[in-house]
């Protein structure tokens, strides 16, 4: 059996994928790593920096964490990205399970995770050239694009599990928290909306919550980000992100919702 991946395909899903992750996908290994400093020039590093405890979670307090005190959620209030970054961070893995509905160029589908006690996550989504599954759990990564699972393995001489292990780790290294707050840095300003908006949810319920967009475009990690804003409440609970981004010369537009936070959640492995 041979995975439906080729050139193209890759040129395709590869982009979508990246666009996905950046969104501080609440999908992370636990505990969560420390926030990097960011130098003003620098390469990517091939794995998350050291790891730090896991920020005890919000949900059951209206409080904010205190990575977020320095940050304002108030009308117009601009806030440095260096401040920004730490406080989404914690809020994201604050919460130990939920589930991200994506919609968006190329990419939809919905993403269940949990990273306590162990980080687990299976996403369904539908690409620009078909059905795409990845499920991580007791640290095996497997990926499906139609013709059966595999077991992604990097350093296996099965082209196959070569591939699968690839696109797997994509997923997972750049949707760990420590790179939530690296994003979030590179943005040197951020601004809230002049008003809270009301969001309908994928339950049918509606939430206000204040946007908090970049003030200019921005790299990461040579990653283009031409826009991006984030959605929270007044209780700090992340809601929705939005990013448009450049990558391998294709642009993608990925939004993705929160819901089901704190929830108990199942992740079935895929096979």
């Amino acid at each position: 059996m041979r995975l439906d991946i080729g050139n193209r395909s890759a040129a395709r899903l590869v982009p979508a994928l990246v666009a996905a992750t950046l969104l501080f996908a609440g999908c992370a290994p636990t505990p969560a790593p420390a926030p990097a400093e960011t130098p003003a020039s620098s390469e990517p590093s091939a794995e998350p920096t050291a790891a730090t405890p896991t920020p005890e979670p919000t949900s059951e307090s209206a409080e904010a964490p205190a990575e977020c005190e320095p940050v304002a959620l108030a009308a117009g209030a601009v806030v440095e990205g260096a401040d920004l970054g730490p406080c989404l961070q914690a809020i994201v893995v604050g919460h130990e399970s939920g589930t991200l509905t994506l919609t968006g160029d190329e990419l939809a589908g919905q993403v269940v995770y949990r990273y306590a006690p162990t980080f687990d996550f299976r996403a369904d989504l539908e690409t620009g050239d078909g059905p795409l599954a990845l499920s991580f759990v007791d640290d095996v990564m497997m990926l499906d694009t139609g013709e059966g699972p595999v077991v992604g393995d990097r350093e296996s001489s099965d082209p196959d599990e070569q591939m699968a292990g690839t696109t797997g780790e994509l997923y997972r290294v750049f949707a760990d928290p420590g790179f939530i707050s690296d994003l979030i840095r590179e943005g040197a300003t951020w601004t809230v909306a002049d008003a809270a908006e009301e969001l309908a949810l994928d339950d049918g319920t509606t939430v206000e919550a204040w946007r908090i967009d970049s003030d200019a475009p921005y790299s990461w990690f040579d990653i283009p980000v031409e826009a991006y804003a984030v959605w929270v409440t007044e209780e700090w609970a992340p809601v929705r992100a939005e990013s448009t981004t450049g990558f391998l010369g294709r642009t993608t537009t990925i939004t993705q919702q929160f819901s089901g936070l704190g929830d108990a959640v199942t992740i079935t492995p895929l096979g």
